[in-house]
């Protein structure tokens, strides 16, 4: 068989049209590698690092493309199940942190496996696609099966960027997990190429646009839209956890007693300092079941003689605990002394809440004086798909007790915020043990608090009046868009005729 020497290097482009599933050659690959592991540590998680999540895939795409597959693949598959065991420590609690971790790094491993299998089959640019519609297709289908809900998003890791952001109203996460990792492949195809402007120009063009349309158009709902109306006043309440214990059940219920009447006394103050909304942290007061509707009369008659609108976080515990499981729940009180809603916690905390009752998955909303009021606890709003049915039913505010622990502080509440310019409504969460804030359904930041060095008040002005966005209408259209995507992108790669080949001997490249 004929050997053939090249005396100048063969470009990317031609050795994948000899060999489709060719790597493309490339001594600095392991500094690549290193490069990109290093990023990916400070990309999602605990230290997430705006910049390291668009940074990061370029370098692990680089590597992968320029190593025999099966070792390749390999070896960033345990790079990236090791670096999301290092990204989420402190976050997935307990025994859960390392099979968790573990097998979210093995599920966003999969973009890369796509892109390295698919890409040179494609050759065209739309095989940049491939690994940014894996990487939404995969971050839906982990938000609806996932306790954990959409944790692990890329769209989480650029929450200060409030023009980007507004692509949240369009497409949910789903479309700025795409923009982020579309960059990747997309410096990856120019890389091939040499980055020679004539072959890349239009490409380059096609991304930087999109990007640049995003960030203006964002920019311009922020300035020309920003959300005016009349505001209400919300203090949020917040107090050392109160500490339960079933052994020495008479301390504990009178201490319970004080937590609730000290609470009902710093309401009072509030709203004859004139709140009109006063809001306690998730689990504010925990107490036994029988214990649970006289202190509710208490608030009604509060509520009544204040005309105020009073949301308590109660964790009731009945007869028969931990055998028979507890109500977390938000009670919610009119100012004419009615409880209109005790809503339970529908999305408990895998691991940490397996003794709590779930609740029917509906949430509450209230068209009041000051717009419609709807109300969650803390972990529910992690889960878009779920909360999407407050967007539907035009909430203006989201109100969400919450008690964090300290790996997931301050980054819980920022999720938050997610909610809010996804569906069009402000959002106040009162949070123990966290970052507590109010933000307008564009993300400003109304209020903040953190419970390290204060556990005051947190009064917040916030509007009145949301906005009806795009995706509270066409809720997930962009994730199965993408998966419609996908499915053509393989159907073009498998079923495509291959070129023949010039030459079926060895070649060797100089």
């Amino acid at each position: 068989m004929k050997q053939t020497t090249l005396s100048q290097p063969l470009g990317a482009s031609a050795l994948q049209r000899r060999h489709p599933a060719a790597a493309v050659p490339d001594r600095r690959a392991y500094l690549w590698l290193v490069l990109g592991v290093g990023l990916l540590l400070f990309s999602n998680g605990h230290w997430s690092i705006a910049l390291a999540t668009w940074l990061a895939p370029i370098f692990l795409i680089r590597f992968a493309r320029t190593q025999p597959a099966l070792g390749g693949l390999g070896v960033l598959l345990v790079a990236n199940m090791l670096g999301y065991v290092f990204m989420w420590q402190g976050i997935i609690p307990g025994i859960l942190h390392v099979p968790v971790a573990t097998g979210l790094g093995m599920i966003f491993w999969l973009p890369y496996l796509a892109d390295r299998l698919l890409v040179n089959r494609l050759r065209s640019f739309a095989a940049t696609l491939v690994f940014p519609l894996v990487q939404v297709i995969l971050e839906y289908i982990n938000t609806l099966v996932n306790p954990l809900g959409s944790w692990g998003s890329l769209a989480y890791t650029q929450h200060d960027i409030l023009p980007l952001l507004q692509l949240l109203s369009i497409t949910g996460i789903w479309g700025l997990s795409f923009l982020i990792a579309w960059l990747a492949p997309v410096v990856n195809w120019a890389w091939e190429q040499g980055f020679a402007l004539q072959r890349v120009r239009v490409g380059a063009l096609t991304y930087s646009g999109t990007l640049s349309l995003v960030l203006l158009a964002g920019s311009a709902r922020m300035i020309f839209f920003l959300p005016q109306s009349e505001t209400l006043r919300v203090a949020s309440l917040i107090e050392e956890a109160n500490h339960f214990s079933i052994k020495d059940m008479s301390a504990s219920q009178e201490q319970s007693r004080e937590v609730g009447e000290r609470l009902l006394q710093k309401s009072r103050q509030q709203a004859q300092a004139g709140a009109d909304v006063i809001v306690w942290q998730e689990g504010a007061v925990i107490m036994v079941q029988k214990d649970e509707a006289p202190f509710i009369e208490k608030a009604r008659a509060l509520a009544q003689e204040e005309k105020v609108y009073l949301l308590m976080g109660l964790y009731t515990i009945p007869e028969g605990f931990p055998q028979v499981k507890a109500d977390n729940q938000a009670v919610w009180i009119t100012p004419e002394g009615e409880v209109k809603w005790h809503y339970l916690k529908a999305r408990p905390v895998p691991g940490l809440e397996g003794n709590i009752v779930v609740g029917d998955g509906v949430i509450p909303v209230e068209q009041t004086g000051f717009g419609a009021i709807a109300t969650v606890i803390c972990f529910d709003i992690d889960h878009p798909i779920y909360v999407q049915q407050a967007g539907r039913a035009s909430t203006d505010v989201m109100i969400v007790p919450s008690n964090d622990y300290p790996g997931v502080v301050p980054f819980h509440t920022y999720m938050a915020s997610f909610r809010g310019i996804e569906n069009g409504f402000s959002v106040v969460r009162a949070t123990a043990h966290g970052l507590s804030a109010a933000y307008d359904s564009q993300g400003r930041t109304l209020a903040a608090a953190d419970f390290a060095t204060t556990q005051q008040a947190m009064i917040a002005y916030v509007p009145t009046h949301g906005a009806k966005t795009l995706y509270s209408v066409i809720g997930d259209l962009f994730a199965w868009l993408s998966l419609a995507g996908f499915a053509t992108l393989l159907g073009l790669a498998l079923f495509r005729p291959t070129r023949a080949k010039v030459d079926a001997g060895p070649h060797e490249v100089t």
